[in-house]
Parts: structure tokens; C-alpha cells; sequence
């Protein structure tokens, strides 16, 4: 018959590979479980990047079908910029066709904006982008895009896209007469940080930040960063943490997407806490296991 001594031994050993089964199985889960979740912010972040360039896409594309369709408005507006009524028909026409609509002006030939009481709405960073737009339309460029940026103005924070507008005989694609003015109009950001959050999953954070500087956050779900209730700047355990990023084409803009640390910690704490109740519970049994088999042996030597 086994000695008391034996059995405890074996039932150590026991123990031992069991936890050493458990030990390695829920790294395993734990590892599989980090590699799913990487894919999953790839994956997420790859459709949110796709539909934020296919949304800025089709903005440059509609821009300038509204330019075609209404073509004649727009040319009296650029021969006779002090036209209110007609610029104010041609901004209630944007805003229904553009729901996140901001405001438009018409540049001269040098990126110039030729529209009375603009200056407070087109900021000294989007005259520099005109000016730069203009010069390349001027190299015969009239599918060029401008680069989409977000101008942070007090309570105001857009983006803008332009296009080369003909006007006084100046055809598409000729070299005839002058160069080609610009149509500048300026969007809010609430459909950009609707894609944001309509491709958000539990645990995952979208964010597009300046790819200047990757520690600046642009827009969220909630908006621009004016709308943020946090700072303005990822801290650097939140850079850390990234493992998906995502360059927007034809923008300043990088998307992250940050991890929610908590949900993945509450994830192998569960996987950990698992892996303890069954090494208790075979503990347990073969600590019953053991009585039962010494009260046995005892009865029987009597």
C-alpha cells in the first residue's frame, strides 16, 4: 500500500502539471487574444481610413458638379463680387446640397478672394493655401486636388476644398486668355467624426491626428478638437499603446486607433482569474481525493 507520504507526493506532482498546463494554456489564450485584437484595430482602422478618402473624394467631385450645374450664377458672382443676393442664393444652395456646409469665396486669378466681408472667415492659413492652389491650377493642373487640412479657427474648425473655376473665356485644359480663379468653400467636420464613429468597436478609440505631429489630436466622435473635454495631446503611454495607424491619402491627416487599456486588461485579468479557480477547485478534489484514500487505508490496517 501507498505510504501517506507517497500520495501527497503524487498529488503534488499532480498539482504542479496542472498548473503548469493552466499556466501556459492561458498565456497562449492571453497571446491569441492580443494578435486578435491588433488585427481587429487594423482591420477597423483600415475601413474608417477608406470611407473618411472616399467621403473627401466624392466632396472634391460634387464641389465641382455644383460648379457645372450652376455655372451661370457662379460667373455672374465672380464678375460682380459685391452681389450679395446672388452670393446669398449660391450659399443657401451649398448648404442644402452640403449639410456640414461653412462658407465659400471666389478667388481672382493670383488666389486672391475677390467677395466683400470674407476676411473673418477665410483665416490667414487658408490664404495660404490658396494662394498655393492657384499657383498650381496656373501650370494647367485642373484635376489637381488641394491638400485637405483642418484650420483651426476660434469656435470655427473646418477644412476646405477648392477648385479652379473658368470664368471669362478661360477654357479647361487651353492655355486662352487669363488663368483660372478659384472656388473655395469650407466644410465642419461633422461627417468626418460621424465615419469616426460609426466604424468604432468596443475597446477602440478612432482618432485622426496631424501626421506632423502624431501627438496631436484633430478630430474624435465628438468633433474637432475644440469640442474635446480632454487635452489636446495623446500623452505618450497613450502613443505607445497605438499598434494601427493609417495615412489619409491627399490630407495632413493620420488615423489612430487607440486602445482602450482597461478593456483589454479587464480581459486577461478574467483569463488569469480563470486559470486560478480551476487550480483551486483541482486542489481542492484531489485534497478530498487524499483524506478519502488515508481514511480508507487506516480503516483497512485495523
Amino acid at each position: 500500500m501507498l505510504k501517506q507520504m507517497e500520495v501527497f507526493l503524487i498529488a503534488a506532482v499532480f498539482v504542479l502539471l496542472t498548473a503548469i498546463t493552466l499556466i501556459i494554456n492561458t498565456w497562449h489564450r492571453a497571446d491569441e487574444f492580443k494578435m486578435q485584437n491588433t488585427n481587429s484595430q487594423k482591420a477597423v482602422i483600415k475601413g474608417a481610413a477608406y470611407a473618411i478618402n472616399t467621403h473627401l473624394q466624392n466632396r472634391h467631385r460634387h464641389v465641382r458638379l455644383f460648379l457645372d450645374e450652376y455655372a451661370q450664377l457662379i460667373t455672374h458672382l465672380s464678375n460682380s463680387p459685391a452681389d450679395e443676393n446672388t452670393a446669398n442664393d449660391i450659399r443657401q444652395r451649398l448648404l442644402q446640397r452640403f449639410p456640414d456646409f461653412f462658407t465659400f469665396t471666389i478667388t481672382d486669378s493670383h488666389g486672391k478672394p475677390v467677395m466683400q466681408d470674407i476676411d473673418s472667415l477665410v483665416g490667414q492659413a487658408c490664404q495660404t493655401d490658396l494662394n498655393n492652389f492657384s499657383k498650381i491650377i496656373k501650370n494647367n493642373n485642373s484635376d489637381s486636388q488641394n491638400k485637405v487640412v483642418i484650420h483651426p479657427q476660434p469656435f470655427q474648425y473646418h477644412y476646405d476644398i477648392m477648385s479652379p473655376l473658368y470664368v471669362n473665356g478661360v477654357v479647361k485644359n487651353t492655355n486662352e486668355a487669363l488663368s483660372p480663379r478659384v472656388f473655395f468653400s469650407s466644410f465642419y467636420l461633422n461627417e468626418i467624426a460621424d465615419i469616426l464613429k460609426t466604424h468604432e468597436v468596443p475597446g477602440q478609440r478612432l482618432i485622426i491626428v496631424k501626421q506632423a505631429d502624431t501627438s496631436l489630436i484633430e478630430v474624435t466622435r465628438e468633433g474637432a478638437r475644440d469640442k474635446l473635454k480632454r487635452d489636446i495631446n495623446l500623452t505618450k503611454e497613450e502613443l505607445r499603446n497605438i499598434r494601427a495607424t493609417k495615412n489619409i491619402p491627399h490630407t495632413a491627416w493620420q488615423l489612430v486607433n487607440l486602445p482602450d487599456t482597461t478593456y483589454e486588461k479587464a480581459y486577461l485579468r478574467k483569463l488569469w482569474k480563470e486559470a486560478i479557480i480551476i487550480m483551486v477547485m483541482v486542489a481542492f478534489a484531489l485534497f478530498i481525493l487524499i483524506i478519502v484514500l488515508i481514511k480508507t487505508v487506516e480503516r483497512r490496517v485495523q
